[in-house]
Protein backbone atom coordinates (compact mmCIF):
# COMPACT_ATOMS: atom_id res chain seq x y z
CA UNK A 1 0.00 0.00 0.00
CA UNK A 2 1.60 3.29 -0.91
CA UNK A 3 1.79 6.19 2.14
CA UNK A 4 -0.81 8.59 0.67
CA UNK A 5 1.36 12.11 0.63
CA UNK A 6 -0.98 15.10 -0.02
CA UNK A 7 0.73 17.67 -2.57
CA UNK A 8 1.16 20.54 0.13
CA UNK A 9 3.29 17.91 1.99
CA UNK A 10 5.16 16.39 -0.50
CA UNK A 11 5.43 19.81 -1.74
CA UNK A 12 7.09 20.59 1.95
CA UNK A 13 8.71 17.42 2.28
CA UNK A 14 10.74 17.79 -1.06
CA UNK A 15 11.65 21.38 0.09
CA UNK A 16 13.17 19.72 3.16
CA UNK A 17 15.16 17.37 1.70
CA UNK A 18 16.61 20.23 -0.78
CA UNK A 19 17.60 22.01 2.22
CA UNK A 20 18.96 19.01 3.80
CA UNK A 21 20.99 18.25 0.75
CA UNK A 22 23.01 21.78 1.47
CA UNK A 23 24.08 20.17 4.91
CA UNK A 24 24.67 16.62 4.73
CA UNK A 25 24.73 15.71 0.32
CA UNK A 26 24.79 11.67 1.52
CA UNK A 27 21.93 11.69 3.80
CA UNK A 28 18.87 9.94 2.64
CA UNK A 29 16.53 11.84 0.55
CA UNK A 30 13.67 9.52 -0.52
CA UNK A 31 13.17 5.63 0.23
CA UNK A 32 11.22 3.66 -2.26
CA UNK A 33 10.32 0.33 -0.45
CA UNK A 34 13.19 -0.84 1.32
CA UNK A 35 15.72 1.44 -1.37
CA UNK A 36 17.21 4.35 -0.55
CA UNK A 37 17.98 7.54 -2.99
CA UNK A 38 20.78 10.13 -1.26
CA UNK A 39 20.84 13.59 -1.81
CA UNK A 40 24.02 13.18 -3.32
CA UNK A 41 22.67 11.07 -6.55
CA UNK A 42 19.90 13.32 -6.95
CA UNK A 43 22.32 15.88 -7.75
CA UNK A 44 24.54 13.82 -10.31
CA UNK A 45 21.42 13.12 -11.82
CA UNK A 46 20.82 16.50 -12.30
CA UNK A 47 24.44 16.99 -13.82
CA UNK A 48 23.29 14.38 -15.87
CA UNK A 49 20.30 15.52 -17.47
CA UNK A 50 22.17 19.44 -17.73
CA UNK A 51 24.63 17.76 -19.74
CA UNK A 52 21.52 15.75 -22.03
CA UNK A 53 20.51 19.50 -22.62
CA UNK A 54 17.20 19.59 -20.52
CA UNK A 55 16.10 21.92 -19.08
CA UNK A 56 13.27 23.26 -16.88
CA UNK A 57 12.68 21.94 -13.48
CA UNK A 58 16.13 19.20 -13.40
CA UNK A 59 15.66 18.75 -9.37
CA UNK A 60 12.17 17.43 -9.97
CA UNK A 61 13.43 15.22 -13.43
CA UNK A 62 15.98 13.71 -11.57
CA UNK A 63 13.75 12.52 -7.96
CA UNK A 64 10.95 11.40 -10.61
CA UNK A 65 13.65 9.37 -12.68
CA UNK A 66 15.67 8.28 -9.75
CA UNK A 67 12.43 6.93 -8.16
CA UNK A 68 11.10 5.03 -11.17
CA UNK A 69 14.73 3.33 -11.46
CA UNK A 70 15.03 2.23 -8.10
CA UNK A 71 11.36 0.44 -8.99
CA UNK A 72 12.69 -1.41 -11.83
CA UNK A 73 15.75 -2.38 -10.39
CA UNK A 74 13.24 -4.11 -8.09
CA UNK A 75 11.33 -5.46 -10.65
CA UNK A 76 14.54 -6.77 -12.31
CA UNK A 77 15.70 -8.13 -8.91
CA UNK A 78 12.22 -9.70 -8.58
CA UNK A 79 12.37 -11.61 -11.74
CA UNK A 80 16.21 -12.98 -11.47
CA UNK A 81 17.37 -10.15 -14.38
CA UNK A 82 20.92 -9.28 -14.20
CA UNK A 83 23.08 -7.88 -16.28
CA UNK A 84 27.01 -8.09 -16.71
CA UNK A 85 30.04 -5.92 -17.03
CA UNK A 86 30.14 -6.32 -20.84
CA UNK A 87 26.31 -5.86 -21.36
CA UNK A 88 26.70 -2.80 -19.23
CA UNK A 89 29.55 -1.20 -21.34
CA UNK A 90 28.04 -2.38 -24.57
CA UNK A 91 24.28 -0.25 -23.09
CA UNK A 92 26.71 3.02 -22.86
CA UNK A 93 28.00 2.73 -26.50
CA UNK A 94 24.52 2.57 -27.60
CA UNK A 95 23.58 5.60 -25.95
CA UNK A 96 26.75 7.16 -26.80
CA UNK A 97 26.34 6.47 -30.60
CA UNK A 98 22.77 8.89 -30.60
CA UNK A 99 25.30 11.21 -30.02
CA UNK A 100 27.37 10.02 -32.43
CA UNK A 101 30.18 9.43 -29.53
CA UNK A 102 31.81 6.61 -28.47
CA UNK A 103 31.36 5.11 -25.11
CA UNK A 104 34.54 6.28 -23.85
CA UNK A 105 33.59 10.06 -25.56
CA UNK A 106 30.67 10.15 -23.64
CA UNK A 107 31.90 9.55 -20.30
CA UNK A 108 34.88 12.21 -20.68
CA UNK A 109 32.15 14.83 -21.36
CA UNK A 110 29.86 14.02 -18.94
CA UNK A 111 32.78 14.19 -16.69
CA UNK A 112 34.01 17.58 -18.17
CA UNK A 113 29.76 18.90 -17.10
CA UNK A 114 30.25 17.74 -13.13
CA UNK A 115 29.14 14.23 -13.54
CA UNK A 116 30.55 11.01 -12.30
CA UNK A 117 30.98 8.29 -14.70
CA UNK A 118 28.81 5.56 -11.49
CA UNK A 119 25.79 8.11 -12.01
CA UNK A 120 26.26 7.37 -16.15
CA UNK A 121 26.93 3.65 -15.84
CA UNK A 122 23.85 3.74 -12.83
CA UNK A 123 21.43 5.66 -15.49
CA UNK A 124 22.53 2.36 -18.13
CA UNK A 125 22.30 -0.05 -16.01
CA UNK A 126 18.34 0.65 -14.81
CA UNK A 127 17.26 1.19 -18.19
CA UNK A 128 18.69 -1.90 -20.01
CA UNK A 129 17.02 -3.94 -17.16
CA UNK A 130 14.06 -2.38 -17.73
CA UNK A 131 14.09 -3.47 -20.90
CA UNK A 132 14.62 -7.15 -20.16
CA UNK A 133 12.01 -6.97 -17.45
CA UNK A 134 9.77 -5.33 -19.98
CA UNK A 135 10.39 -8.02 -22.71
CA UNK A 136 10.20 -11.06 -20.19
CA UNK A 137 6.81 -9.88 -18.73
CA UNK A 138 5.22 -8.47 -22.41
CA UNK A 139 7.41 -9.78 -25.03
CA UNK A 140 4.98 -12.24 -26.61
CA UNK A 141 1.80 -10.28 -26.15
CA UNK A 142 3.61 -7.27 -28.27
CA UNK A 143 4.38 -9.58 -31.06
CA UNK A 144 2.82 -7.87 -33.84
CA UNK A 145 0.76 -9.95 -36.71
CA UNK A 146 1.07 -10.37 -40.16
CA UNK A 147 -3.03 -8.98 -40.21
CA UNK A 148 -1.75 -5.95 -37.89
CA UNK A 149 1.15 -5.29 -40.10
CA UNK A 150 -1.09 -5.52 -43.33
CA UNK A 151 -3.48 -3.21 -41.60
CA UNK A 152 -0.74 -0.31 -40.75
CA UNK A 153 0.58 -0.49 -43.88
CA UNK A 154 -3.24 0.18 -45.55
CA UNK A 155 -2.96 -3.56 -47.26
CA UNK A 156 -6.01 -4.41 -45.58
CA UNK A 157 -9.26 -5.26 -47.66
CA UNK A 158 -12.90 -4.19 -47.47
CA UNK A 159 -12.00 -0.69 -46.08
CA UNK A 160 -13.71 2.57 -46.26
CA UNK A 161 -11.25 5.01 -48.21
CA UNK A 162 -12.17 9.00 -47.51
CA UNK A 163 -11.36 11.10 -50.37
CA UNK A 164 -11.23 15.04 -50.80
CA UNK A 165 -11.96 17.35 -53.31
CA UNK A 166 -9.79 20.07 -52.42
CA UNK A 167 -8.35 23.98 -54.03
CA UNK A 168 -4.58 25.15 -53.01
CA UNK A 169 -3.00 28.44 -52.57
CA UNK A 170 0.66 28.43 -51.96
CA UNK A 171 3.45 30.58 -51.08
CA UNK A 172 6.97 30.44 -50.81
CA UNK A 173 8.40 31.44 -47.59
CA UNK A 174 12.17 32.68 -47.39
CA UNK A 175 15.11 32.27 -45.52
CA UNK A 176 13.81 35.90 -43.48
CA UNK A 177 11.20 38.36 -44.03
CA UNK A 178 8.43 36.21 -43.86
CA UNK A 179 5.89 38.45 -42.07
CA UNK A 180 4.19 39.85 -45.19
CA UNK A 181 3.78 36.24 -46.55
CA UNK A 182 2.36 35.02 -43.33
CA UNK A 183 -0.12 38.01 -42.88
CA UNK A 184 -1.55 38.02 -46.43
CA UNK A 185 -1.82 34.02 -46.35
CA UNK A 186 -3.15 34.39 -42.75
CA UNK A 187 -6.05 37.48 -43.91
CA UNK A 188 -6.51 35.20 -47.17
CA UNK A 189 -7.45 32.05 -44.39
CA UNK A 190 -10.06 34.66 -42.71
CA UNK A 191 -11.82 36.56 -45.42
CA UNK A 192 -12.69 34.06 -48.76
CA UNK A 193 -15.60 32.57 -47.84
CA UNK A 194 -16.91 31.54 -51.27
CA UNK A 195 -15.39 29.27 -53.70
CA UNK A 196 -15.33 31.91 -56.13
CA UNK A 197 -13.42 33.98 -54.05
CA UNK A 198 -10.79 31.62 -53.25
CA UNK A 199 -10.27 30.38 -57.19
CA UNK A 200 -9.97 34.46 -57.81
CA UNK A 201 -7.17 34.70 -54.86
CA UNK A 202 -5.68 31.32 -56.11
CA UNK A 203 -5.07 33.16 -59.59
CA UNK A 204 -3.65 36.70 -57.92
CA UNK A 205 -1.08 34.92 -55.47
CA UNK A 206 -0.48 31.03 -55.29
CA UNK A 207 2.72 30.20 -57.01
CA UNK A 208 1.65 26.36 -57.29
CA UNK A 209 1.15 24.50 -60.79
CA UNK A 210 -2.55 24.50 -60.00
CA UNK A 211 -2.91 28.54 -60.09
CA UNK A 212 -4.16 28.62 -63.69
CA UNK A 213 -6.79 26.69 -62.60
CA UNK A 214 -8.21 28.64 -59.61
CA UNK A 215 -5.78 26.49 -57.32
CA UNK A 216 -8.39 23.16 -57.80
CA UNK A 217 -6.95 19.74 -57.34
CA UNK A 218 -8.32 16.58 -58.51
CA UNK A 219 -9.85 13.97 -55.68
CA UNK A 220 -7.36 12.88 -53.13
CA UNK A 221 -7.51 10.59 -50.92
CA UNK A 222 -6.91 11.70 -46.98
CA UNK A 223 -4.29 9.04 -46.22
CA UNK A 224 -1.84 10.33 -49.32
CA UNK A 225 -2.08 13.73 -47.21
CA UNK A 226 0.54 15.17 -45.05
CA UNK A 227 -1.21 14.76 -41.25
CA UNK A 228 -1.12 18.56 -41.00
CA UNK A 229 -3.28 18.79 -43.74
CA UNK A 230 -5.48 16.13 -43.13
CA UNK A 231 -6.23 16.87 -39.61
CA UNK A 232 -7.40 19.98 -40.64
CA UNK A 233 -9.70 19.48 -43.93
CA UNK A 234 -11.60 16.63 -41.82
CA UNK A 235 -12.92 18.99 -39.16
CA UNK A 236 -14.71 21.57 -42.19
CA UNK A 237 -17.52 21.57 -44.17
CA UNK A 238 -17.50 22.21 -48.17
CA UNK A 239 -16.52 25.58 -48.76
CA UNK A 240 -14.34 26.63 -45.55
CA UNK A 241 -11.11 26.99 -45.63
CA UNK A 242 -8.14 25.87 -43.76
CA UNK A 243 -5.56 27.67 -41.51
CA UNK A 244 -2.29 28.40 -43.02
CA UNK A 245 0.08 24.96 -43.41
CA UNK A 246 3.45 24.86 -43.94
CA UNK A 247 4.72 22.49 -46.09
CA UNK A 248 9.00 22.57 -46.68
CA UNK A 249 9.45 25.74 -48.26
CA UNK A 250 5.96 27.15 -48.63
CA UNK A 251 3.07 28.23 -46.70
CA UNK A 252 -0.38 27.67 -47.66
CA UNK A 253 -4.63 27.71 -47.24
CA UNK A 254 -6.79 24.91 -48.74
CA UNK A 255 -10.73 25.17 -49.37
CA UNK A 256 -12.40 21.58 -49.13
CA UNK A 257 -15.25 21.73 -51.90
CA UNK A 258 -16.32 18.22 -51.34
CA UNK A 259 -15.41 14.86 -49.55
CA UNK A 260 -16.53 11.93 -50.09
CA UNK A 261 -16.33 7.94 -48.81
CA UNK A 262 -16.01 4.74 -50.70
CA UNK A 263 -15.88 1.18 -49.79
CA UNK A 264 -13.61 -0.63 -51.81
CA UNK A 265 -12.37 -4.32 -51.87
CA UNK A 266 -8.44 -3.19 -52.88
CA UNK A 267 -6.31 -1.59 -50.62
CA UNK A 268 -6.47 1.97 -50.20
CA UNK A 269 -2.98 3.35 -51.30
CA UNK A 270 -0.27 1.53 -53.03
CA UNK A 271 2.51 1.14 -50.08
CA UNK A 272 5.36 3.04 -51.94
CA UNK A 273 5.88 5.42 -54.62
CA UNK A 274 9.15 5.71 -57.08
CA UNK A 275 9.42 9.37 -58.27
CA UNK A 276 12.05 11.58 -59.66
CA UNK A 277 12.93 14.81 -58.60
CA UNK A 278 14.58 17.49 -60.74
CA UNK A 279 15.61 20.66 -58.59
CA UNK A 280 15.68 23.55 -61.07
CA UNK A 281 18.81 26.04 -60.46
CA UNK A 282 17.64 29.98 -59.90
CA UNK A 283 17.69 31.31 -62.66
CA UNK A 284 16.69 35.02 -62.29
CA UNK A 285 12.94 34.21 -61.83
CA UNK A 286 12.38 31.89 -64.64
CA UNK A 287 12.91 28.89 -62.61
CA UNK A 288 8.97 28.15 -63.11
CA UNK A 289 9.21 28.46 -67.07
CA UNK A 290 12.02 25.95 -67.26
CA UNK A 291 9.98 23.66 -65.32
CA UNK A 292 7.48 24.05 -67.68
CA UNK A 293 9.30 23.58 -70.59
CA UNK A 294 10.89 20.46 -68.96
CA UNK A 295 7.69 18.90 -68.02
CA UNK A 296 6.70 19.16 -71.37
CA UNK A 297 9.60 17.78 -73.18
CA UNK A 298 8.99 14.97 -71.60
CA UNK A 299 6.54 11.45 -71.07
CA UNK A 300 8.26 9.00 -69.07
CA UNK A 301 11.09 9.34 -66.25
CA UNK A 302 13.58 7.91 -68.37
CA UNK A 303 12.83 10.85 -70.49
CA UNK A 304 13.03 13.39 -67.06
CA UNK A 305 16.21 12.27 -66.30
CA UNK A 306 17.87 12.37 -69.82
CA UNK A 307 16.69 15.84 -70.45
CA UNK A 308 17.65 16.96 -66.93
CA UNK A 309 21.25 17.03 -68.25
CA UNK A 310 20.69 20.35 -69.31
CA UNK A 311 20.75 21.33 -65.85
CA UNK A 312 24.34 19.30 -65.47
CA UNK A 313 25.54 16.12 -65.14
CA UNK A 314 23.43 13.47 -62.33
CA UNK A 315 20.93 16.59 -62.09
CA UNK A 316 17.86 14.38 -61.17
CA UNK A 317 17.57 12.48 -57.71
CA UNK A 318 15.48 9.39 -57.98
CA UNK A 319 13.60 7.70 -54.81
CA UNK A 320 11.19 5.19 -53.79
CA UNK A 321 9.62 5.52 -50.20
CA UNK A 322 6.49 4.01 -48.18
CA UNK A 323 3.73 6.44 -48.93
CA UNK A 324 3.28 8.06 -45.31
CA UNK A 325 7.10 9.07 -45.66
CA UNK A 326 7.01 11.56 -47.79
CA UNK A 327 8.28 14.92 -47.72
CA UNK A 328 4.98 17.19 -46.94
CA UNK A 329 5.23 19.11 -50.19
CA UNK A 330 5.78 16.60 -51.96
CA UNK A 331 3.02 14.09 -50.95
CA UNK A 332 0.64 16.75 -51.79
CA UNK A 333 2.01 17.07 -55.22
CA UNK A 334 2.65 12.93 -55.97
CA UNK A 335 -0.92 12.28 -54.72
CA UNK A 336 -2.46 14.20 -57.42
CA UNK A 337 0.05 12.42 -60.05
CA UNK A 338 -0.64 9.17 -61.78
CA UNK A 339 2.21 6.90 -63.61
CA UNK A 340 4.55 9.42 -65.87
CA UNK A 341 3.06 12.68 -64.88
CA UNK A 342 4.80 15.28 -63.48
CA UNK A 343 4.57 18.66 -61.95
CA UNK A 344 6.46 21.00 -60.18
CA UNK A 345 6.66 22.09 -56.29
CA UNK A 346 8.09 25.21 -55.18
CA UNK A 347 11.15 24.59 -52.83
CA UNK A 348 12.17 28.59 -52.44
CA UNK A 349 11.79 32.23 -53.68
CA UNK A 350 13.13 31.87 -56.50
CA UNK A 351 13.46 27.79 -57.03
CA UNK A 352 11.23 24.95 -57.66
CA UNK A 353 11.94 21.25 -58.42
CA UNK A 354 10.30 18.85 -61.10
CA UNK A 355 8.77 15.65 -59.40
CA UNK A 356 7.43 12.76 -61.70
CA UNK A 357 5.69 9.92 -60.10
CA UNK A 358 7.68 6.80 -61.89
CA UNK A 359 5.62 3.82 -60.07
CA UNK A 360 3.47 2.93 -57.31
CA UNK A 361 4.26 -0.19 -55.52
CA UNK A 362 2.17 -2.76 -53.78
CA UNK A 363 6.15 -4.09 -52.90
CA UNK A 364 7.48 -2.73 -49.93
CA UNK A 365 11.16 -1.79 -49.96
CA UNK A 366 13.53 -4.56 -49.32
CA UNK A 367 13.64 -5.07 -45.61
CA UNK A 368 10.93 -2.36 -44.90
CA UNK A 369 7.85 -4.73 -43.74
CA UNK A 370 10.37 -6.10 -41.20
CA UNK A 371 11.86 -2.42 -39.79
CA UNK A 372 8.19 -1.38 -39.34
CA UNK A 373 7.00 -4.63 -37.96
CA UNK A 374 9.79 -4.22 -35.35
CA UNK A 375 9.33 -0.17 -34.96
CA UNK A 376 5.70 -1.40 -33.73
CA UNK A 377 6.61 -4.54 -31.41
CA UNK A 378 8.79 -1.47 -29.60
CA UNK A 379 6.31 1.16 -29.86
CA UNK A 380 4.07 -1.79 -28.09
CA UNK A 381 6.38 -2.92 -25.44
CA UNK A 382 7.19 0.44 -24.69
CA UNK A 383 3.29 1.13 -23.98
CA UNK A 384 3.26 -1.52 -21.41
CA UNK A 385 6.39 -1.33 -19.98
CA UNK A 386 4.61 2.61 -18.76
CA UNK A 387 1.55 0.97 -17.52
CA UNK A 388 3.64 -1.28 -15.96
CA UNK A 389 5.46 1.27 -14.59
CA UNK A 390 2.58 3.43 -13.07
CA UNK A 391 1.27 0.12 -11.66
CA UNK A 392 4.55 -0.48 -9.58
CA UNK A 393 4.53 3.26 -8.65
CA UNK A 394 1.38 2.86 -7.24
CA UNK A 395 1.91 -0.38 -5.01
CA UNK A 396 4.74 1.38 -3.75
CA UNK A 397 5.73 3.09 -0.35
CA UNK A 398 7.54 5.93 -1.22
CA UNK A 399 8.18 8.10 1.66
CA UNK A 400 10.30 11.68 1.18
CA UNK A 401 12.43 13.07 4.22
Amino acid sequence: MKRLILPLVAALAFSGAAQARGVNPYGIAVRVNDRVITNYEIKQRELLLKAFGSSGDLETMALDQLVDDRLRLQAAEDLGITIDEDALAAGIDEFAARGKLTGEQLMQYIQSRGAAPESMRDFVRAGLLWREVVGARFGRKARISDEELDTTLNLATDKKQESVLISEIQLPLRESGNEATLELIKKLSKTIKTEAAFSAAARRYSRAPSRGRGGRLNWVPVAALPPSLSGQLLTLEPGEVTAPVTLAKTVGIFQLRAIREEKSKEPALPVSVSYTQVPIPTAKGRAVQLATQLISDVDTCADLRAKSERFGENAYRDDTVLTSELPPQIALAVANLDRHEASYVVTGPDTVSVIMVCDRLRDLPEGTRETLRGALFNRRLTGFGDGYLQELRADAEIIYK
